[in-house]
């Protein structure tokens, strides 16, 4: 599937073609429009000519230019659908002639049907053709709808994706533990500093004992 640059690129390419520049090369270049799904065969019924065809088809890829086979069904379906829209224009003035005639068979010889005789005569042909032309235009805005769709977003401009904020690797929530510990290790722990106990001679206790006694302590020399 082309990417929306390529149909861009397709699409700038085909503007710059200026076609065939003679008159049998206009002529026959009316035609290559029909090769993307519209056929002169198909679609030509009773007095329809086949250059008409041809020649809209030839506006509808020369105005709109579709870039791939997406964008060429789009086209071919306006195209189809303008074919059909004129054809039941046809079919109208057709349907009014045969509901006047229908009409003056109705009514006592030598009076003349208007157009409201015509209309009461033949009002469910009429009502259907309507809802006909309805579905035609419908599936053309349709289709033109998805070909402008489709061309703003192939022409977008894409976006500077943002940054995205990716969390701390679990390396990192280790390097925090390992630094304390080095921290600790790399300092050595020394033990508090308590004043050192010197244990009392004979002779300091004798006196303890003759002091809490009441005697008079005896001084040994």
């Amino acid at each position: 599937m082309p990417t929306a640059k390529q149909r861009a690129a397709s699409r700038a390419n085909s503007q710059k073609s200026t076609g065939p520049r003679t008159t049998a090369g206009k002529a026959a270049s009316r035609f290559n429009a029909l090769k993307h799904g519209i056929h002169a065969q198909q679609q030509i019924m009773f007095n329809e000519s086949a250059d008409d065809l041809a020649e809209l088809a030839a506006e509808y890829h020369e105005l709109h230019a579709p870039a791939d086979a997406g964008e060429c069904f789009l086209v071919d379906t306006m195209i189809n659908n303008e074919w059909r829209l004129r054809r039941l224009r046809a079919v109208e003035a057709d349907l009014w002639r045969a509901a006047h005639n229908l009409a003056l068979e109705k009514l006592p010889e030598g009076e003349t049907a208007d157009f409201g005789d015509a209309f009461t005569s033949s009002g469910p042909a009429f009502e259907r053709l309507e809802r006909i032309v309805n579905s035609c235009e419908r599936h053309y805005r349709n289709a033109l709808k998805e070909l402008q769709v489709a061309r703003a977003h192939g022409l977008r401009t894409p976006q500077p994706e943002e940054p995205t904020t990716t969390s701390a690797s679990p390396a990192s929530f280790r390097t925090k533990p390992e630094t304390a510990e080095t921290a600790v290790s790399s300092s050595p722990i020394t033990a508090p500093q308590h004043p050192k106990l010197v244990p009392p001679t004979a002779a300091e206790i004798a006196q303890k004992l003759m002091a809490c006694m009441g005697a008079t302590p005896i001084l040994v020399t």
